[in-house]
């Protein structure tokens, strides 16, 4: 490794990684994508010379940060196949998991299974935590990347982009950064993932400097968080907050109250309980009989694709929806209060925004001490916080505004407001062909964009797993990704075999994906509300369409 100028002291330095300084391949991030990319590095193509960095304190990425209160696998689209568990698509084709203790397991227990993997393909041997990449910049003499790494104080990774610059304003650089390096790879794969930074405070909400109490983010819960006797605010109501809201009240939190702030309603589909013969029998049925498990895993595959004839605007669609939607509000008029009934009705097609699964979330909401309101938050007083009017659940707008402000006493703010997945790489800055940016490139053609997700013209041997338009919304994260790999690996091994100094994808046919994604976009239901996957200017760089 080439050693630059750090600014700390030699002697808090951690020992520097052995090795060469030229790898085969640098990945960076280690979760799900990171970790499936190192294993098929090493059994597809029989590479052991990579390296995986994360800033992180472990392995995981999102299953390993997130750890609020009732964390778990929340997908939605297999839902309705009757006594199949969803989890069975949560795990590697090539180490699959049939011993899951639930159909929608735990997040422990998802990032226990990512972590038996590493084990299993020695992957931890090829792993440096606490390490961030910053800067990659491709040598055009060399054909190689040029990788910038700094190593973090042990945990500092955990903390959000935030955090860290208020805790070097406040205690100086070297609470958060030790040594940097350069470090050289023939192939460069970004698996730095969208769910990384937490959205912060909303900039346009006053008195949060005057506030007292505990404030966090769900994706940095702390780990002896007393809020019992305590009034709570939990401002969102996506997946995060379904799973979460439900246990404040319960051991071992038992807060006083929960005031849940939500902008507009999303659809909710009720969790189906995980079937006793299914928990009881099927880990030893599918690990003894051959190719059951990748035959169920199939089907679930095939019911959850059936499923994306419903998110376009044709006539058929729309009444594929409309049936789906009258299920789902029965759901709501069954579970909750009558009083919420209005305000929980959405006012956009199902698949608009993601569907959040409901496990005791509508129940919690018939508890005395738990309340949902619409009203905006306006302002945060030292132990309070003042709500705006109530707008009119009767206006599809939610324009119209009913009643007085009013004030509720406050302890504990939780933010679940979901994170920035308005940019990808995030802090990582990557330079390719005359050292033209990345992001410049994205700035200028009109947003993030990939050839099939992972390509981009003039910069070679450069890959992003899980990037632009990758995830479907109706199925698993983890096939999303192994299918982007498997296709990568096609062009690393070109490389790596030295059959090819450099690939890259042509800018015409990159340019074309594009705007094929652009326009089978504007036909999609996700066009009907204000949702993560549009920006404000109508760009999709989040869903494949």
């Amino acid at each position: 490794m080439v050693k630059t100028s750090a600014p700390t002291n030699e002697d808090s330095f951690p020992e520097k990684i052995p090795g060469p300084a030229l790898y085969a391949v640098v990945v960076v991030g280690a979760g799900e994508s990171g970790i499936a990319v190192g294993c098929r590095l090493k059994e597809k193509l029989g590479v052991t010379d990579f390296r995986i960095f994360d800033r992180q304190g472990g392995v995981g990425g999102a299953w390993y940060i997130n750890k609020y209160p009732g964390v778990a696998c929340d997908m939605s689209a297999v839902l309705t196949v009757p006594k199949i568990s969803p989890a069975l698509l949560y795990s590697y084709s090539f180490s699959p998991n049939y011993k899951w203790t639930t159909i929608f397991p735990s997040g422990s227990e998802i990032l226990d299974y990512l972590e038996s993997v590493c084990q299993k393909y020695g992957i931890f041997h090829q792993t440096q935590l606490n390490t961030e990449v910053s800067d990659a910049r491709w040598l055009e003499d060399r054909q190689i990347w040029e990788v910038s790494v700094t190593k973090l104080v042990p945990k500092t990774g955990d903390i959000s982009e935030a955090e860290r610059r208020t805790k070097i304003r406040r205690q100086g650089y070297s609470s958060v950064y030790l040594e940097k390096e350069v470090v050289y790879a023939k192939i460069l794969i970004s698996c730095a993932g969208e769910l990384v930074e937490p959205k912060p405070w909303p900039q346009d909400i006053p008195g949060i400097e005057v506030f007292k109490g505990d404030i966090f983010h769900t994706a940095r819960w702390p780990p002896n968080v007393h809020l019992k006797d305590k009034d709570v605010i939990v401002i969102g109501t996506g997946c995060t907050a379904a799973q979460l809201v439900p246990c404040l009240t319960k051991e071992p939190f038992l807060a006083k109250t929960v005031t849940q702030l939500m902008r507009s309603p999303p659809w909710i589909f009720p969790r189906p309980k995980t079937p006793e013969l299914w928990q009881k029998y099927s880990p030893g049925i599918l690990s003894a009989v051959p190719g059951l498990g990748r035959l169920l895993r199939s089907m679930l595959f095939l019911y959850a694709e059936s499923t994306w004839l419903s998110v376009g605007m044709s006539e058929w669609s729309k009444r594929r929806r409309e049936k789906f939607q009258r299920k789902l509000s029965k759901h709501l008029h069954d579970t909750v209060p009558a009083r919420y009934h209005g305000m929980l009705t959405p006012r956009f097609g199902v698949g608009c925004k993601r569907i959040i699964i409901d496990h005791q979330w509508f129940k919690s909401l018939s508890q005395p001490n738990m309340e949902l309101t619409t009203r905006p938050l306006i302002s945060v007083q030292s132990d309070s916080i003042t709500l705006g009017p109530d707008p009119d659940t009767a206006d599809s707008s939610y324009s119209k505004q009913r009643g007085e402000p009013i004030t509720r006493p406050v302890d504990t703010i939780v933010l679940a407001n979901g994170f920035d997945t308005s940019t990808y790489l995030h802090r990582l800055q990557v330079r390719g062909i005359e050292q033209k940016s990345l992001q410049d490139v994205w700035d200028e053609r009109g947003g993030p964009q990939a050839y099939l997700s992972t390509a981009i013209d003039g910069f070679p041997n450069f890959f992003i797993i899980l990037g632009p338009n990758a995830v479907t919304g109706h199925s698993s994260a983890i096939l999303a990704s192994e299918n982007v790999i498997t296709y990568a690996m096609n062009f690393i091994r070109l490389v790596l075999n030295g059959d090819a100094m450099q690939v890259q994808v042509k800018k015409e046919a990159e340019l074309r994906y594009t705007a094929d994604v652009q326009e089978r976009t504007k036909s999609k239901v996700w066009t009907g509300c204000t949702n993560g996957y549009i920006t404000p200017e109508g760009w999709n760089s989040s869903i494949c369409p």
